[in-house]
């Protein structure tokens, strides 16, 4: 099975706003980062913020941040919402294909059953888990250290 870059994007993007603990960054300084295309990632900003996990401020002092906790963002809600869908074969397309042993073939419920175990593991985590190795992840990206929180 394989993730589309797109899916792929969506969650470089979020574990690089997770790195920024909710101050605003902004879709270059991402792709700077990554060494992605900005025009991507702003089609990928926009998306996220649809599905509830990034909002948007214009502006010249605007940008973008998480809109969630990190521990609040499943990521299999996160690849359940960015990917087209999961028609691993033929017949599990919505218009139902037109292989001829269709109504006959078990592999259908097969490779349905591999999908769910797929998306079961990315179910069990969220973005918080991660960015558990924060140190290692932000000197990998330069992104500035996060401050410290106030006692």
């Amino acid at each position: 099975m394989k993730l589309t870059l797109y899916t792929d994007y969506s969650l470089r993007m979020l574990i690089f706003l997770a790195l920024r603990e909710g101050r605003s960054t902004t879709v270059s300084d991402i792709a700077d980062a990554y060494g992605l295309s900005r025009n991507h990632l702003l089609k990928v900003a926009l998306n996220l913020g649809r599905l509830g996990y990034v909002r948007t401020t214009r502006g010249r002092l605007g940008g973008i941040a998480l809109a969630q906790l990190p521990e609040d963002i499943n990521l299999g809600d996160v690849v359940r919402g960015t990917e087209d869908g999961f028609a691993m074969v033929e017949c599990q397309r919505s218009d139902g294909g037109t292989c001829v042993i269709s109504p006959a073939c078990r592999l259908k419920g097969i490779v349905g059953k591999a999908v769910e175990a797929f998306l079961a593991v990315f179910d069990a985590y969220t973005l918080a888990d991660i960015v558990a190795n924060r140190t290692l992840l932000e000197a990998l990206l330069e992104t500035p250290s996060t401050p410290p929180r106030a006692a």
